[in-house]
């Protein structure tokens, strides 16, 4: 089972430690899974098929892999990375993205204007 986690952890560009952060279950936990030193529980399986979208049975290695889609994160999943919970106020949402319009704005507008210099200088 470990081997395919590693995998889906390098086909994802993940970290044990983001793992860790993200599912709720301990870095200790996922090294002494790594170094045979216990076996996962179902649910922590459940957990982990989860959130990386694959199916119990592929995680367990009875399965055919999925090919890997990359979907973008849920909202929960989202919250989860940026403030360490899976929800937030309606009021916080709409400030995050009253704040992401802003920055993606200025960013354009940088970007541009990087351009148009260029094109004065080639």
């Amino acid at each position: 089972m470990y081997e395919i986690f590693a995998q889906l952890m390098k086909d994802r560009g993940l970290t044990a430690y983001r793992v860790s952060c993200d599912t709720g279950i301990s870095q200790a936990t996922l090294s002494d899974w790594k170094h045979g030193r216990s076996v996962p529980k179902a649910d922590k399986l459940q957990v982990l098929a989860d959130y990386f979208q694959v199916s119990l049975g592929y995680l367990m290695g009875k399965e055919e892999p999925v090919p890997f889609v990359n979907v973008p994160p849920t909202k929960e999943q989202l919250y989860t990375f940026l403030f360490g919970t899976p929800t937030i106020s309606d009021e916080a949402a709409e400030e995050v993205m009253a704040y992401a319009r802003y920055v993606a704005q200025r960013e354009k507008e940088a970007y541009l204007k990087q351009q148009g210099e260029q094109k004065q200088d080639g």
